[in-house]
C-alpha cells in the first residue's frame, strides 16, 4: 500500500494535477484552429532546447505540439516497456519536464508515437532490450526474404528507411498496445499522434505467422502471386491472379484496422479525454494500396479523432489535387493539413498556407494546420513572418 502511495506520489501525472497545472478553457470550444507543430526527437535531448520549443510555440500562438517520445523502438519518456534513447541521460525524462513546463491553459500536448518504423541505423542497438535485438523474429519480412540465409544485421529485412516490425503478429499488437497505454497512464497528455501506422510499402508482410493466417482463409500462400505472378496467372489465370492479389490487399488493410480499432477502444476506455490523431498518407489510393493504410475508414468509423495528412507536396497543384480528393472521403472538421517546411520555398510554403485558410473562409472548415517541422521554422524568419500573416493576422482582422 505504502509503496503504490509512494510511485503515484513520485508520477508526473500526480504532480501536475496537484499543482493545478491542466486547464482546457482555451480549447473548450471545439471549433478553435488547430495551428499544430511537429517536434522531433532532438529538440527532446536537453532542458534547454525543450524550453526553446516551447518559448517558440507560446511566441507564435501555436495550439498543439506533437512531440516525439518514441523514434526508433526507444523511448524519450520514463517507460516500462522500452529502453530510453541513447542520446538521453538515464535520469532525465523529456516528456515529464516539457509537460511540467508547458503552459497548458494555452497548448494541447500530443505525445508523437512511430509505431511500427522501429530502427534507421545500420549500427545495432546497444540496449540488449530493444526489440531487435530482443525480438528479432517481430521484424517484417520482404516478399523474397530467405529467412535460412545468413543476415546478421537483417539488412534483407530493410527498406529504404530501414526496419519496421511486422503490423499483423498478434504479439507486436500487444506489445504497442502497452507502450501506448504506459506513455496515456503516466502522463497527463492531451493527445496521442500515431505516425508509421502502416506498413513499409508493397511487397512486406510475408512472415510465416501472416502467410499462414492468410492461407487459413483462402489457402494459397501470397507467396505464390507475389513472387511468381507469370506462373501463378497461368495456373489460375489473370482473373484469379487479380482477384488473389486484391484479396491480399484488403486483409493486411483488414488486419490493419482491427488493431487501429482496439487501439482506439483501449483508449477510449481509459483515457477518454485523449484525442487520438495519426499522421497518415496523402494519396488515399496509394496509402490504401501500397501502405495498406485505411485512413479514411480509421476517421469515419471514429477510431481517429483527426487525421493529419502529410501533404508534403511541392507542386501546388498536386497539393490542391491531394487535398481536394481526400476531402471528398472525409469530414474536413477532421482533417488538420499536415504542410512540409523541409524541401520547398518559404513563399511556396505560403501559397499552400493560404489555400487551406481559404477552405476555412470558404466554410469547408479544416480543422488546421500541422507544420513539419519545428526544426526548420525556428531558424527561418521569412516561414515565422509568412505563418503570422496567414494564420494570427489574418484571424484578428
Amino acid at each position: 500500500m505504502l509503496k503504490a502511495l509512494w510511485q503515484m506520489i513520485n508520477s508526473v501525472k500526480f504532480w501536475l494535477v496537484i499543482s493545478g497545472i491542466i486547464h482546457f478553457s482555451v480549447f473548450a470550444n471545439a471549433d478553435v484552429e488547430v495551428r499544430a507543430l511537429w517536434v522531433i526527437r532532438h529538440q527532446m535531448k536537453t532542458p534547454q532546447s525543450i524550453d526553446s520549443v516551447l518559448k517558440f510555440a507560446a511566441a507564435n500562438q501555436i495550439t498543439d505540439l506533437f512531440v516525439q517520445v518514441r523514434g526508433r523502438g526507444d523511448a524519450y519518456y520514463h517507460s516500462r516497456f522500452e529502453p530510453k534513447a541513447e542520446e538521453i541521460p538515464e535520469n532525465f525524462d523529456p516528456l515529464g519536464y516539457l509537460l511540467i513546463k508547458a503552459n497548458r491553459k494555452k497548448i494541447r500536448i500530443h505525445a508523437w508515437v512511430n509505431m511500427f518504423y522501429i530502427w534507421s541505423s545500420e549500427k545495432k542497438p546497444v540496449s540488449p532490450e530493444h526489440l531487435i535485438n530482443r525480438k528479432p523474429e517481430w521484424l517484417i519480412y520482404p516478399s523474397k526474404y530467405d529467412p535460412a540465409l545468413p543476415d546478421s544485421n537483417w539488412n534483407g529485412r530493410r527498406n529504404e528507411e530501414g526496419l519496421y516490425l511486422a503490423p499483423l503478429i498478434e504479439d507486436v499488437q500487444i506489445h504497442l498496445l502497452n507502450v501506448v497505454d504506459d506513455i496515456l497512464s503516466q502522463y497527463e497528455l492531451d493527445g496521442l499522434h500515431l505516425d508509421y501506422i502502416r506498413f513499409p510499402g508493397y511487397g512486406f508482410d510475408f512472415d510465416p505467422y501472416v502467410r499462414d493466417k492468410f492461407k487459413e482463409r483462402y489457402v494459397i500462400d501470397p507467396a505464390e502471386f507475389r513472387n511468381t505472378p507469370e506462373s501463378f496467372s497461368a495456373n489460375y489465370g489473370a482473373v484469379g491472379y487479380d482477384i488473389f492479389f486484391s484479396r491480399w490487399g484488403k486483409f493486411l488493410r483488414d488486419g490493419l484496422s482491427e488493431f487501429i480499432e482496439k487501439l482506439a477502444k483501449q483508449t477510449r476506455e481509459r483515457h477518454p479525454e485523449v484525442i487520438i490523431s495519426a499522421a497518415v498518407k496523402p494519396d488515399l489510393r496509394r496509402a490504401h494500396w501500397y501502405y495498406y493504410q485505411d485512413w479514411d475508414r480509421w476517421l469515419n468509423e471514429g477510431w481517429l479523432d483527426w487525421a493529419v495528412p502529410m501533404n508534403y507536396a511541392k507542386s501546388q497543384s498536386d497539393f490542391e489535387m491531394r487535398m481536394d480528393q481526400m476531402l471528398e472521403k472525409v469530414p474536413a472538421e477532421k482533417v488538420v493539413m499536415g504542410t512540409a517546411l523541409y524541401n520547398q520555398p518559404w513563399s511556396s510554403v505560403k501559397q499552400k498556407w493560404q489555400t487551406i485558410q481559404n477552405k476555412r473562409d470558404k466554410n469547408e472548415a479544416l480543422k488546421g494546420v500541422a507544420l513539419f517541422s519545428y526544426d526548420q521554422i525556428s531558424e527561418s524568419g521569412a516561414l515565422q513572418k509568412a505563418y503570422t500573416e496567414v494564420f494570427i493576422h489574418r484571424r484578428t482582422r
